[in-house]
C-alpha cells in the first residue's frame, strides 16, 4: 500500500469528490453555511467600517475554527483503517474548490450564447457583475471567458495556495476555509453601494490581499498551458493587468487574452488584450482547454510539492 503524506491524500480525495460528485447539497455545503452566517450578521450590523471589520473577523475565524473542530472530532473515529478526519478534511477542502462546477457552468453558458442568446443573457449575471441587456454575442463571450479565467484563481489557485502554505503547520484545510470565507465575504459585501461601501470595505480589502499572490502565480500555469504563446501570456498580462478596477482579476484575464490572442472587454469599464481579435463563440472551447490544462498543472504541481 502506498504511504502518502496526509495532506496529499486529503488533496487527492478532495479533487476526486469534486470531479465525481460535484457540489454537495446546499444544506451540507460549508460555503453555503458561511454565506448564511454572513447574511445573518449583515442584517444586524451597522453600515460602518468598524462593524464590517468585526463581521469579517468573526466569519473568517469561525469558519477556520469550525473546520478545525470537525477535523479533530473526525480524528477520534477510524474508518477502514483510516482516521475519519482525513475524509472530513477532504470534504471541507473540496468545498473550497469548484473545478467541475467552473468548467460545466462556463461550458453551458457558452453553449447558450451560441444556441439561445436570450437564455444565456438570463444566466450571465450568475457569472459576472454586468447588465447583460445590450451585450453583443462577442461581449457575452468575453464575459464568459473573463469569468472563467478570474474564477480559476478564486476556486482553484487561491484555496490550494493556502492549503499548501499552511499544511506544514497542520492547518491547511483551516487556511483554505479562511480564504473561502474571505472570498465569500467579498462576494456578498464588497460592493460600492451606499449600503455596503463601508460595511464591506474591510472584506473587499482582505480579499484583494488574499488573492494578491495567487493571481500572479496563475500566470505561470496559464503560460505553461499554452507554451507556444507563453511570451504573449506574460507580455499581455504585464501590460494590461492594471486595466481592471480589481488589483488581481486583471492578471488571469489578461493572461487568458494573451494565450488566446483575443480582446476581452467589460463595456465602459476595461479592455485587456487590446490588439487581439474580438472573441467569438469559437474561442470558448480553446478557453476551456486553456483553463482546464492550467487547473491540471496546478493540481500536479501541488501534489509534487507534497512529495518533496
Amino acid at each position: 500500500m502506498i504511504d502518502l503524506p496526509e495532506p496529499l491524500a486529503v488533496l487527492l480525495l478532495a479533487v476526486a469528490i469534486d470531479l465525481v460528485l460535484g457540489e454537495p447539497p446546499a444544506r451540507l455545503h460549508p460555503v453555503v453555511l458561511i454565506g448564511r452566517l454572513i447574511s445573518a450578521l449583515k442584517r444586524r450590523a451597522r453600515p460602518s467600517r468598524t462593524y464590517g471589520a468585526g463581521v469579517a473577523l468573526l466569519v473568517i475565524l469561525s469558519s477556520a475554527a469550525a473546520g478545525h473542530l470537525l477535523i479533530a472530532a473526525g480524528d477520534l473515529v477510524s474508518f477502514l483503517g483510516l482516521s475519519l478526519g482525513i475524509f472530513v478534511s477532504a470534504y471541507l477542502l473540496k468545498s473550497t474548490i469548484a473545478i467541475r462546477c467552473l468548467i460545466e457552468t462556463s461550458s453551458e453558458i457558452g453553449r447558450l450564447v451560441e444556441e439561445d442568446f436570450e437564455g444565456a443573457k438570463k444566466l450571465l449575471p450568475a457569472l459576472v457583475s454586468r447588465n447583460p441587456e445590450g451585450l453583443t454575442k462577442s461581449q457575452a463571450t468575453s464575459a464568459v471567458i473573463e469569468s472563467l479565467s478570474e474564477n480559476y484563481v478564486d476556486t482553484v489557485v487561491s484555496p490550494l495556495f493556502y492549503f499548501l502554505l499552511f499544511s506544514p503547520l497542520g492547518l491547511g484545510v483551516e487556511a483554505a476555509l479562511a480564504y473561502k470565507a474571505t472570498n465569500t465575504l467579498d462576494s456578498m459585501l464588497g460592493y460600492k453601494t451606499e449600503e455596503l461601501k463601508n460595511l464591506g470595505f474591510v472584506s473587499a480589502k482582505l480579499d484583494d490581499l488574499a488573492n494578491w499572490v495567487p493571481a500572479r502565480l496563475s500566470l505561470l500555469a496559464m503560460a505553461a498551458a499554452r507554451p507556444r504563446r507563453a511570451g504573449q501570456v506574460l507580455k499581455i498580462a504585464f501590460r494590461d493587468h492594471d486595466a481592471t478596477p480589481s488589483p488581481n482579476s486583471g492578471w488571469p484575464m489578461a493572461a487568458a487574452a494573451g494565450a488566446l490572442g483575443i480582446r476581452l472587454e467589460k463595456p465602459g469599464v476595461y479592455v485587456v488584450g487590446e490588439g487581439g481579435s474580438n472573441p467569438t463563440t469559437k474561442d470558448l472551447a480553446p478557453a476551456l482547454r486553456l483553463v482546464g490544462t492550467a487547473i491540471a498543472l496546478t493540481l500536479i504541481t501541488s501534489a509534487l510539492l507534497f512529495l518533496i
